[in-house]
């Protein structure tokens, strides 16, 4: 978490003139139509029967990938510190994850593209030609994610980014379904001393 994932997968698209799609987004998206509708997450047949029901589509724009849920475009509401703190408890729901991991594997039939994401090489598309597992120290991300949040002066802060980004860190790895692991064959980059640039190329 807070390693630039997105930032740099979106950027690396663009430079080569191909589709993008920030598969972190899509958790973000069905996270806030379980909060949006009031269910509780630990409800999982609440959560499967709201997805159900609910048309959900998503769509590259210049810059990101856009979302919209029953034609109403939410893409503005998917950052928001109320989302980032509801989403891995919808990542672990393992019916989420099917729905999902499905509409991923139908975009990259259709071509090639830069796909984003904590599990693309393992588990979405284990067989894809070329897998990038980026990392950065602790420290360096929280303080990352401050300076995105403008709170880069404020060292009380820094520390609950971290503690919370750790914690993150530890529940998507020890999760049964999918977790957050490098793959074999993947190039891992540790950009904790790189600028965007530098990891960009």
């Amino acid at each position: 978490a807070g390693v630039g994932k997105t930032s740099t997968a979106c950027t690396v698209a663009s430079r080569l003139g191909i589709p993008f799609l920030d598969t972190g987004a899509m958790y973000r998206a069905v996270t806030w139509i379980v909060s949006d509708n009031g269910v509780n997450p630990a409800d999982i047949g609440a959560v499967n029967r709201l997805i159900a029901r609910t048309k959900f589509r998503f769509a590259q724009g210049k810059n990101s990938v856009h979302f919209w849920v029953n034609n109403q475009e939410i893409t503005d509401q998917l950052r928001t510190p109320e989302i980032t703190q509801a989403v891995t408890a919808v990542c672990e729901i393992h019916d989420v994850r099917v729905y999902l991991v499905k509409l991923q594997r139908e975009w990259a039939a259709r071509g090639f593209g830069v796909m984003e994401g904590r599990d693309i090489a393992t588990v979405v598309l284990p067989e894809v030609g070329l897998k990038i597992f980026m990392t950065a120290r602790p420290d360096v991300r929280a303080l990352r994610r401050a300076k995105e949040l403008g709170i880069s002066d404020d060292k009380q802060a820094i520390a609950k980014l971290a503690s919370e980004l750790a914690e993150r860190d530890r529940r998507d790895t020890e999760r049964e379904d999918s977790p957050l692991r490098t793959a074999n064959d993947a190039i891992v980059i540790d950009n904790s001393d790189l600028n965007f640039t530098e990891q960009v190329d």
